[in-house]
């Protein structure tokens, strides 16, 4: 705090003391006020400084600002120096001294009043143009039924008048501790102001004793009754509460004695969260049970096969075993999923669990599905169809494991609460980062006994997102959302709800470490292998969907001759590049539209799991088009992150200037290049390389990664992320790498001297198999065939739509992007949107294709060698794109043995 700021402060009470016009009558008022304790600080700035002052009548408001000169003002509205602003000058020096050493607010920070005043003040005006409806019991002191907008009903009680306190069923006032609720002020508001006491004749004696959890006091079971209660009755309470309105915490798993014994009165009244926090108790009481009498070692043994944990793992799966909601935080790469998979085992080991749901974004269900099959002997399920059948299986399904989307959660939240699940892995939990949008509240509507969070999302980033999501875990943890604010936040002083920064980390940190792990690469780094492999599935387009169809009938079309040309070849080799280029954008291919659900993940990987802005990573993304390139640096200046480009049209000369801008500029964080960077550069600061598209040569993956992985290398271990468009060529190329990456070693290689490539043991030329695998696994009408280099692509329906521009350029980019980008006002009204109008027509069934007439084996024989030789065209056409070089066609040979029908085809490589 400025010494200035506290000595413009020292020289008004200066003034104030010495002050003729100030009568001694209204400074000892002010003094006084000051001395008991009545003034307290709301919020404090830079030079802006906000107090309450309890006088005798009423509570008054003082803002203070100190600039070149000292002002105030009072909302007593008196133009001289009152005594409220005695008592706050006076109030004001104590708190700047005691503050002396604290670094200087870049906001607006609140006290607990000061927060307090401020959530009154805002649920106050949403009363105020609350359009409510009330159904009033007969006494005025009973159970009164408030209904709202949306036709949610709930239960009010009044009982002080006066004091204007009582009760409300809402879920806010079961945990905003302010003891009511916009609700309960509207009530109160429209008794008064309709005088409905006068208008109706109510009883008005207190009908119940009421037992309830106290917003004011810490929810601690309290019981109230404004007479005595019968002798009876007062003998039970007595017993339990003794001469306290308060149970003790230490009684609150023996107060379930009270529930039984008060069943036979009717006048007790006993509120829902009593029987929940009672029941949370022993629920607590028989985890530490448990937790005592287990062994971890023996409940995670066995529980994975074909993998073995790092010791970090063990520790974050030992972490969430033994809670009943945890958060793994974990840096991107570390292995969250497979983390996860263990607790729910181990929990189904430990607790007899049957039941874990698996909530994730729905392009990594399939994903979840392989690792649970992969690294354990469980089945897993993944919840699709339409609503009745997703309804019985949730109902009737063996498998341990469930797997459902966000969006399904919407549909499906009260038909899952009545399935029992025992364990919720939530992953990608940003999803319910905002916790006012209808898929937040979803997910927290869900019944379960216990939960785990998977996000690498950094604790220090937007607090208010964390506050979302530990609030998923325990709904009591971080509540009330007021009180987290206060006590980390700095709010701007002009607009309301926005968040300039944050303070008291340290605290947060220790507060929530007994819920939340996070392990960075760099704590563990040794216990990693040399090379993480991530390989992140995105969705396709609707237009990016048909462009790749119509390349992919291209490509049909052109196999089904019977003689192809070297202008054939030359065209399929064109149109796979096209079906590559589409997956990264379809800009890449009209020049018109730019639908890129890669970017948009890049952008989150970027910001979110890597938190590039405020780490130390230095990161290498390449794609082989330089287009896309520029479409990724557009993406990059939109967020304000350093970064270098590297393309073919970069002298040589130059290239130096760049490497070094990366090296040496801490805030140069991204090195984008296409295939030009791909050799010849050592890039040892960075650690990470993100492939946009994979290569369709493995080598070419192999070289990026040598881009870092060299001698000199900074970091022992590194990190791959590949992202691989779904139901697309790029999904066939990912699951064929490690094959033809053998293919490529064994027969491609300059060193090898195999002129021989024997296919016999699986009868089809492995080339031919992958190319099959690529064609024919791909989703396009095979009824059609492409016959022109025009692309029949309805671009109309996306003019109509607003999603195409005529003047559409490169330096537009960014304009575009935020074009196709959603926010989560507009994805949440899709969602409402499809949840309303279920699709009711059920999947087409597949038509099998007719079986070809029987060939006599002559045939067949004369068949599959037009066949081998149409194959070995394409191998050549593949293998002069990749190496420049041609196959020679003299002296080959086809050997077909008519009797097993094994082949053998025999080329030159050159060497």
């Amino acid at each position: 705090m400025e010494n200035s700021i506290i000595e413009k402060i020292e020289d008004v009470i200066s003034k104030i003391t010495n002050l003729k016009s100030v009568t001694s009558y209204l400074y000892r008022k002010g003094h006084l006020l000051y001395s008991n304790g009545q003034t307290q600080m709301l919020t404090q700035s830079k030079d802006l400084f906000d107090y309450s002052v309890d006088d005798e009548f009423n509570d008054f408001r003082l803002q203070i600002s100190v600039n070149e000169d000292v002002n105030f003002s009072c909302s007593c509205e008196s133009k001289e120096l009152c005594h409220h602003a005695i008592a706050a000058f006076f109030q004001l020096r104590d708190d700047l001294q005691s503050r002396q050493n604290e670094p200087e607010p870049i906001g607006k920070a609140y006290t607990r009043q000061g927060m307090i005043v401020r959530v009154l003040e805002e649920r106050k005006l949403k009363a105020k143009v609350a359009k409510y409806r009330i159904n009033f019991a007969d006494n005025i002191f009973g159970e009164h039924i408030l209904i709202n907008e949306k036709n949610n009903k709930y239960k009010i009680t009044f009982r002080d008048f006066e004091k204007q306190t009582g009760y409300c069923s809402c879920p806010d006032f079961k945990t905003n501790k302010l003891g009511t609720c916009k609700h309960l002020m509207y009530a109160f508001d429209f008794v008064e102001k309709q005088s409905i006491l006068k208008k109706r004749k109510f009883s008005k004696k207190y009908p119940f004793i009421e037992i309830y959890l106290d917003p004011l006091n810490d929810y601690k079971i309290t019981w109230y009754y404004p007479e005595k209660p019968e002798d009876e009755i007062h003998q039970l309470i007595f017993r339990f509460f003794g001469k306290s309105k308060f149970l003790a915490e230490n009684k609150v798993a023996h107060f379930l004695n009270f529930l039984y014994e008060a069943e036979i009165y009717k006048q007790i009244m006993i509120r829902p969260e009593v029987r929940k926090k009672i029941e949370q108790e022993y629920n607590q009481l028989a985890l530490k049970k448990i937790v005592e009498g287990s062994n971890f070692n023996n409940a995670i043994q066995g529980v994975l096969k074909n993998i073995e944990l790092f010791p970090y793992q063990i520790e974050g799966v030992e972490f969430a075993s033994f809670k009943e909601g945890a958060i793994i935080a974990d840096e991107m790469g570390l292995g969250k999923t497979i983390q996860a998979i263990a607790t729910a085992l181990v929990k189904k080991n430990l607790f007899h669990f049957s039941k874990t749901l698996i909530i994730c974004p729905a392009s990594l269900k399939d994903q979840w599905k392989r690792e649970i099959e992969k690294y354990s002997d469980e089945k897993a399920l993944i919840v699709d169809g339409l609503p009745d059948e997703r309804h019985k299986i949730y109902k009737s399904a063996k498998e341990y494991f469930l797997i459902i989307n966000y969006e399904t959660v919407l549909r499906d939240v009260v038909e899952l609460n009545k399935s029992n699940i025992d364990f919720i892995i939530l992953d990608e939990a940003q999803r319910i980062k905002n916790y006012e949008t209808l898929t937040a509240q979803s997910i927290k509507a869900i019944n379960k006994k216990h939960a785990l969070v998977i996000t690498g999302t950094p604790i220090e980033n937007r607090l208010i997102d964390l506050y979302s999501i530990v609030d998923f875990v325990d709904n009591n943890y971080l509540a009330p959302l007021w009180e987290f604010s206060y006590q980390y936040c700095y709010f701007d002083q002009n607009t309301k709800n926005k968040i300039t920064g944050y303070y008291n980390l340290d605290n947060l940190k220790e507060r929530i470490s007994s819920i939340l792990v996070r392990r960075e690469k760099s704590q563990v780094i040794d216990q990693l292998p040399n090379i993480s492999q991530i390989d992140i599935p995105v969705e396709m387009h609707e237009l990016q969907a048909d462009y790749h169809a119509s390349f992919t009938r291209g490509i049909a079309s052109i196999l089904a001759k019977k003689i192809k040309t070297p202008f054939d070849m030359q065209r399929l080799m064109l149109l796979l590049s096209k079906m590559r280029m589409v997956c990264d954008s379809t800009y890449l291919i009209d020049l018109k539209t730019n639908f890129s659900p890669k970017l948009t993940e890049l952008e989150h990987v970027l910001l979110e799991k890597l938190n590039i802005k405020n780490s130390n990573k230095k990161i290498l993304i390449f794609s082989e088009w330089k287009r896309m390139t520029n479409i990724i640096g557009q993406m990059l200046k939109k967020n304000n992150i350093g970064f270098v480009e590297l393309n073919g049209s970069v002298p040589v000369k130059n290239r130096g200037k760049i490497i070094k801008e990366f090296e040496d500029n801490e805030n140069c964080k991204i090195f984008i290049s296409t295939e030009a960077g791909g050799t010849g550069l050592n890039l040892q600061v960075a650690d990470t390389v993100i492939n946009f598209e994979l290569p369709w040569n493995p080598a070419k993956k192999n070289q990026r990664i040598g881009r870092i992985d060299r001698l000199g290398q900074l970091s022992k271990n590194l990190t791959v992320i590949s992202f691989i468009t779904k139901k697309s060529i790029e999904m066939s190329i990912a699951s064929g790498l490690i094959l033809k990456q053998n293919l490529f070693d064994s027969v491609l290689s300059p060193d090898n001297e195999t002129n021989i490539v024997d296919f016999s043991a699986s009868g089809k030329a492995q080339f031919l198999k992958q190319i099959e695998e690529i064609l024919f696994g791909l989703e396009f009408d095979k009824n059609e065939v492409f016959e022109s280099e025009e692309l029949e692509i309805d671009l109309e329906k996306y003019e109509k739509a607003g999603f195409i521009e005529s003047d559409f350029e490169p330096e537009q980019i960014e304009a575009e992007n935020e074009e196709i980008e959603e926010d989560e006002k507009v994805t949440e009204e899709k969602n409402i949107r499809e949840i309303n109008q279920e699709k009711t027509e059920q999947k087409a069934g597949q038509t099998d294709v007719p079986q070809t007439e029987k060939q006599n084996n002559e045939s067949k024989v004369v068949e599959l060698e037009s066949v081998m030789n149409q194959g070995l065209a394409f191998f050549s056409g593949l293998f002069k794109v990749s190496t420049g070089k041609e196959i020679s066609m003299e002296g080959k040979g086809i050997e077909i043995d008519r009797t097993t029908g094994e082949v053998t085809m025999k080329f030159k490589i050159p060497i």
